[in-house]
This record gives structure tokens, C-alpha cells and sequence, in this order.
């Protein structure tokens, strides 16, 4: 289950720096590298090392400052629409509804959009796997393949994370501008440490593609319906257009019941098995990443439990709801 078995060392090309913005510059996935290299790999696991394959540092951090200033220039497309709206109706004449509205759906909307077409573009990697062991049809997700889950580098998983990441940046600063709280900036803070740590050195991409991807369609219609919230959207907006609300709300409870509390789950038990193994694995790669597995463990737990919560409060609204047509 652990190969720490020495492989031949095989020359890479030296990487060249550019803009991340296909899934292709992201680098060859690990079965085009073997193919290139005749099944050799410069790492004792027998599984191309993440630095031989992924993007150059430079390179990411130069995309994520794109991607923030795309989102940026999203946001401020969005204010310059609701400009024209004005005459709509008389909650779009005040400038901080606005700019609030442009903020949810030009930044929060379109990344969370972004992630998860990614996501959903590629679940055929992880939720086929997952799908088929859970319901006893194959043995996908045994043990022995923990290697392949925790450490094969992933173009696509890895464009989700710098996107993930690019969004994080953003959400961080729009967190501050906007006096989120604290609570808010730290969570975006160590979503955004955990997307670096899934780049560089490289950790577990099978997993990054539902995590923060797939499970992102469910953050969607939050993010619309956040407009709609007294306190941290604009006020009087749910009033004024209560089936819309109405709508988004009810659409957020389903993928969210979907994504977060049926398939979040059974991803979390095997992606905890897998860091297990991996702990208990004495090959560079693992010895190389532990700090990074245990810290994942901890997040993964956290976020979690902030999904029993959340699905509290969505029995809690639903109640509430049901109380008042009643």
C-alpha cells in the first residue's frame, strides 16, 4: 500500500511561465506523463511529484491576481446595470443596495459559478469512484488506491483551486471593505490557505474537485439569496419581491440537502480514510505533506460540523415559514 521504492530519474522541461486560463495550461495529467516519460516518474511513490507537473508558482500568483481583477471589473458591470434599473423600483435608487447587489451577484455569484462548472465539468473523476464503492458495485475507493486519491496532480482540480483561491483574495478584502466580521475573514482566509496548500506542494485533487467544486452549486443560490438577507443584504429587498426570494430559497435548500448533507458526507468518511493512510505512509511524498494532511483533516472536520448547523437553520426558516402561511 506504501511504495517507497526508489523509480529512475526523468529529466522534465523546464516550465515556462504564462496565464493560467484553460484547463490545458494547467499542465499534462499524470497519465499523459507517464505516457511521456515510458512510466518512469522522479518520485520514490512511483507518482509524478505535483513540482514536475503543475504550473510555476509565478505563474498561479500572477492568474489569481487576473482573476481578482475579472471579478473586480464583474462587480463594477454589475453597479453600472443596477444604475439603470433605478426607475425600476425604489429600492434600486439607493447606491449602497446597489453596490451590495453587484457585490452578491457579480463577485460572490459568478465565482462559485465559476468553480463549480469546472466541478461538474470533471465529476465523472470523483463521484463515479465514490458512487460505485458506496453502493457496493466495485471496489474504487479501496485502500490500496488512497496514493492515487491523495497525490496524482489534476489539471482540473488544480484550476478550481486557483480560482477558489482567486475568490477568496477577493471575498477577503469585500469582507473587510464591508465589515463582514471577523468570523467572515478568517473563514475566508483559511479556505484560501487550504487552496494554496492543495496547489503547492499538491494535495489530494481527487477530492478538491467535489470539495471546492461540485459542492459549490449549492453556494450559488446562497449567494443570490444573501440579497435578500436584512442584514447583510439590502433591506426591503425581500418585500419588494418575495416570490423571488421565495424561489432562491427554496432552490438553496435543495442543493444544499444534495451537496452538503448526502454526498458531502460520504466524500468526508472516505477523504478521512485516506489522510489516514497517507499519515501512516513512510514514502517522500507523504513524509513531505503530513503537516499539510493533518491541517486538512482539521478543516475538513470544522466545515463539517458547519454543515449540520446550517442545515439546522434551513429546517429552522423552513419551520418559521410554514408558521407564518399557517
Amino acid at each position: 500500500m506504501c511504495n517507497p521504492t526508489a523509480a529512475p530519474r526523468v529529466l522534465v522541461e523546464k516550465k515556462k511561465h504564462s496565464l493560467l486560463l484553460t484547463t490545458s495550461s494547467f499542465g499534462p495529467t499524470a497519465e499523459e506523463y507517464a505516457k511521456k516519460t515510458d512510466g518512469n516518474s522522479n518520485s520514490k511513490d512511483g507518482i509524478p511529484d505535483q513540482k514536475d507537473l503543475s504550473p510555476t508558482v509565478l505563474s498561479t500568483v500572477v492568474t489569481i491576481f487576473v482573476v481578482v481583477l475579472i471579478l473586480r471589473g464583474l462587480e463594477h458591470g454589475m453597479r453600472y446595470a443596477f444604475e439603470g434599473l433605478q426607475n425600476v423600483h425604489p429600492v434600486f435608487e439607493v447606491e449602497r443596495n446597489r453596490h451590495i447587489l453587484a457585490r452578491h451577484i457579480g463577485v460572490d455569484f459568478m465565482a462559485s459559478l465559476a468553480v463549480s462548472w469546472v466541478g461538474v465539468a470533471n465529476s465523472h473523476v470523483v463521484l463515479n469512484d465514490v458512487r460505485e464503492h458506496a453502493f457496493g458495485r466495485s471496489d474504487s475507493m479501496s485502500e490500496d488506491g488512497y496514493r492515487g486519491r491523495m497525490f496524482t496532480y489534476r489539471p482540473a482540480a488544480q484550476r478550481i483551486l486557483l480560482l477558489f483561491l482567486g475568490y477568496q483574495v477577493k471575498n477577503t478584502y469585500d469582507s473587510y471593505v464591508w465589515n463582514d466580521g471577523i468570523v467572515f475573514i478568517f473563514h475566508h482566509l483559511l479556505s484560501g490557505v487550504t487552496a494554496w496548500g492543495g496547489m503547492f506542494p499538491g494535495l489530494a485533487h481527487f477530492y478538491a474537485i467535489f470539495f471546492m467544486g461540485i459542492s459549490e452549486i449549492s453556494t450559488m443560490p446562497l449567494c443570490l439569496l444573501a440579497n435578500f438577507d436584512d442584514e447583510f443584504g439590502v433591506v426591503g429587498l425581500g418585500d419588494a419581491f418575495p416570490l423571488t426570494k421565495v424561489a432562491f430559497g427554496a432552490l438553496f435548500a435543495v442543493t444544499f440537502i444534495v451537496c452538503r448533507c448526502v454526498i458531502w458526507p460520504v466524500c468526508t468518511h472516505y477523504f478521512i480514510k485516506d489522510c489516514k493512510m497517507a499519515l501512516k505512509c513512510e514514502s517522500e511524498q507523504a513524509k513531505s505533506r503530513r503537516k499539510w494532511i493533518k491541517m486538512f483533516m482539521t478543516a475538513s472536520a470544522g466545515l463539517s460540523a458547519l454543515q449540520i448547523v446550517f442545515l439546522g437553520q434551513i429546517i429552522y426558516t423552513v419551520y418559521e415559514e410554514i408558521v407564518k402561511v399557517l
